[in-house]
């Protein structure tokens, strides 16, 4: 009689400890939608609190920028290396340093010190995507669900409450994030080891390669508009940075021996993650790159510009709080839908509605419900394709190389929203009307972004489909 009770005993107790590690992996997620989201309004208000210009505002993005991308791929590759917690705590701790710093010591060096410092969230998934996949590989696609749910809302919530503490002082917006860092760092440790570390070091020459292209093809992307297309400084960054590229892809793609690559590049020969890592690509340039011309279309005076609606920050903060939740449901089902209806159809549909929520705001936007019934649709996009590209893009490769496969996921991504930055940017330059973006440009934004969309829909069709002897996971 004992041995027919113990069985649903233990799958209790299973159930409990995964159900436990899934909730500390969202709080140690939600520091990093925080600290995503918060910066937003903080630093286009520090001009006047540390006397600098506009241009050193942007060059703290910029410096944002470059960091989420070189970091991407050295964090992931350090956790298949050294171990997915150790790893894990080592970057929450440092984004713990740097939000502390700002909103105990706020100013110009330490806002761009703790910027980089901030920027080690890239790592939080992909890390904690090795555990679960070790842990319990039947859970994984329901934690990456809930994780990106909790990024999703927390991005919007971050923005929000910024917003609200900093109205008379924009420093103290930093300290929204103190909470949540000490919380995250808490969690870090109470996450389970997982793996066997495979305590090979990081060959430098492809690391070099890689960590100096990315950072001269993101300045080419990111200072293009300031400095000109043409300028020797934009061909000179860029074409020196896809040359460091190349060399990197060179190297980490025929390497014949594991340690002296930098990152297996081998892995995209399999069919899942090359249509998984090009879908994220145009799912990044189609989505993330737009939310900052979203808040110009909602702030713009439809009187003065011919478009938009007023809207105060605090309530294009509202908004994108709102809209959020929207993400935070979809990514919660996406599981469910990869499991139901497959994974070609979940991404294929995820590229069609961003698509069509362009195709909205193109003959809607002069509602602003019909405006927001677009973004509706983008933010319920955001969340599929966020869950689901991040849960596949490791199924199929081995054990050891998950984080890093996850981090080349995140890489594509950090990649695509540079690149559909800069094409929203050059829209936006060439349409300009005594310093405002005209209707034209903003319709012609829409529609090369549901284009972007439709490419990534294609890609996605591309997904291999699910044999029936396969058991999902």
């Amino acid at each position: 009689m004992s041995s027919k009770t113990a069985p649903p005993e233990t799958a209790a107790v299973t159930r409990r400890t995964i159900t436990g590690m899934i909730i500390a992996m969202a709080v140690i997620e939600s520091l990093s939608g925080v600290t995503q989201g918060y910066l937003n309004p903080i630093l286009p208000a520090l001009g006047p609190v540390f006397s600098i210009d506009d241009p050193t505002i942007n060059g703290i993005f910029l410096v944002a920028n470059v960091s989420f991308a070189v970091l991407t791929p050295i964090i992931s590759r350090l956790g298949d290396s050294y171990g997915y917690r150790l790893v894990l705590r080592s970057s929450t701790a440092a984004v713990a340093a740097g939000v502390l710093m700002m909103a105990l010591w706020p100013s110009l060096w330490s806002v761009t010190v703790g910027v980089v410092l901030l920027t080690c969230v890239v790592g939080f998934i992909p890390l904690m995507m090795g555990i679960l996949r070790v842990s319990s590989p039947a859970h994984t696609r329901t934690g990456v669900s809930v994780m990106i749910g909790m990024l999703m809302i927390m991005v919007g919530a971050g923005g929000l409450l910024a917003g609200i503490v900093g109205v008379s002082s924009p420093t103290l917006g930093f300290w929204v994030a103190v909470p949540f860092a000490v919380a995250a760092l808490v969690s870090s440790f109470l996450l389970p080891d997982a793996g066997t570390p495979t305590r090979e070091g990081l060959a430098l020459v492809p690391l070099m390669a890689c960590s100096l292209g990315l950072i001269g093809f993101v300045v080419a992307l990111s200072m293009g508009p300031d400095w000109g297309w043409l300028d020797a400084r934009t061909l000179g960054s860029g074409l020196l940075g896809l040359a460091l590229l190349v060399v990197w892809a060179v190297i980490d793609a025929g390497g014949p021996e594991r340690g002296k690559r930098f990152v297996d590049l081998r892995m995209l020969a399999n069919p899942r993650i090359r249509a998984v890592s090009l879908a994220t690509f145009f799912f990044g340039f189609a989505s993330i790159s737009y939310f900052g011309t979203n808040g110009i279309f909602l702030h713009a005076n439809p009187d003065k510009a011919g478009y938009g609606f007023a809207l105060s920050p605090l309530m294009i903060a509202v908004v994108l709080a709102a809209a959020s939740v929207l993400s935070l449901a979809s990514s919660l089902l996406t599981a469910r839908a990869l499991r139901g209806f497959g994974e070609r159809a979940t991404l294929v549909f995820a590229g069609l509605l961003l698509a069509g929520g362009f195709a909205v705001m193109i003959t809607a936007h002069a509602s602003l419900a019909g405006y927001c019934v677009g973004f509706a649709m983008f933010n319920l996009s955001l969340g599929i394709y966020q869950a689901g590209t991040r849960s596949l893009s490791v199924e199929g490769v081995p054990l050891e190389e998950t984080s890093t496969a996850a981090g080349l996921n995140e890489l594509a991504l950090s990649v695509g929203i540079a690149v559909g930055a800069a094409v929203v940017k050059l829209l936006s330059s060439s349409s300009a009307s005594s310093g405002r973006i005209t209707e034209g440009g903003l319709i012609s934004i829409w529609g090369a972004l549901a284009v972007a969309a439709l490419v990534a829909a294609a890609a996605s069709a591309r997904y291999p489909k699910r044999q029936a002897a396969e058991v999902a996971a």
